[in-house]
């Protein structure tokens, strides 16, 4: 029986070749990917005029479908930087799932110059140490290590800790790793955000939970820092000022529904026993009322 080796073998169609690299990369391919498929350049305009590729970046396409997932729109942000590339900041904070904030657009850190493109914004870096960036579901992308750096330029520390504390509710935080990485971007301006984030981490901080909470914090700005969402008495509290025994509580809609109505009171209660003074409001009141909010406060700060 004769033996067809791997060189006898029919070389695979472009078409197939195109479906298996897309199918690696949440449908997409690259110019390059094309044309060692053996596409020629006119044979790609062609198939973006039949509509089997749409483009998205420059030298990136969808193979075959207009509307990719999210994932799809931040690996094409990646490989619309070119060999080297990776996600960052807060993209690569909603990859890793670690954050609340939103990613209007598409962060990528490259070793290459880029020009502007709508939903992207490139971040040159000369010399992005390997040690910095990985891989998850399949995207390139900064480790979580400097991911906690990058973000320092975002984000204020009451933030950030939110950031590390969902990282090490998952396992991802390892302190000696983030101090790694910021030894190798030494003499970025924002460290500092991340140092002070991780000295609330270890004080038991979840860091602020919400755009109210951040909110409520730069109104109070003046007055003595509290205590964000650290436990105490059995539950976290939101903005708790020992020494003043005060707590505040910035409620969301879900504080409106009866059973977490009655939870608040009673834990108000236990608190208005052991001599506390409870402050409690909503979103609405720290965006809308603020002077009520913050005479409310100093009321209760003297």
């Amino acid at each position: 029986m004769r033996t067809v080796t791997s060189a006898q073998r029919k070389p695979a169609s472009p078409r197939a070749a195109i479906a298996d690299v897309a199918a690696r990369q949440y449908g997409l391919i690259t110019t390059a990917q094309l044309v060692a498929a053996g596409l020629s350049h006119p044979a790609i305009t062609r198939r973006v005029a039949s509509g089997e590729l749409h483009r998205l970046h420059l030298g990136v396409y969808a193979v075959g479908h207009a509307a990719p997932a999210q994932e799809a729109l931040w690996l094409a942000a990646v490989l619309g930087g070119g060999e080297g590339s990776a996600l960052r900041g807060l993209s690569g904070a909603k990859l890793w799932a670690v954050s609340r904030f939103a990613a209007p657009v598409a962060e990528v850190v490259t070793p290459h110059r880029r020009a502007p493109r709508p939903c992207i914004r490139f971040y040159r870096a000369n010399e992005l140490d390997p040690r910095d960036v990985t891989s998850h579901r399949r995207i390139p992308v900064t480790t979580m290590h400097r991911l906690f750096v990058d973000l320092s330029d975002a984000l204020t520390p009451f933030q950030l800790a939110n950031v590390i504390h969902e990282a090490a509710f998952r396992g991802r935080f390892v302190e000696p790793a983030v101090r790694d990485a910021m030894a190798r971007v030494w003499g970025r301006q924002r460290l500092w955000v991340v140092e002070r984030a991780i000295a609330l981490y270890h004080l038991g901080s979840a860091g602020t939970r919400s755009g109210a909470e951040d909110a409520f914090l730069r109104l109070v700005a003046d007055f003595e820092e509290p205590l964000v969402n650290v436990g105490f008495e059995g539950f976290e509290r939101d903005f708790h000022w020992p020494e003043r025994k005060l707590v505040v509580e910035v409620d969301g809609p879900a504080h409106g529904r009866p059973r977490d109505r009655l939870d608040d009171a009673r834990r108000d209660r236990s608190l208005r026993e052991l001599g506390y003074t409870v402050l409690r409001f909503a979103d609405a009141d720290v965006y809308q009322r603020s002077r009520e909010v913050l005479a409310a406060v100093a009321g209760a700060q003297r």
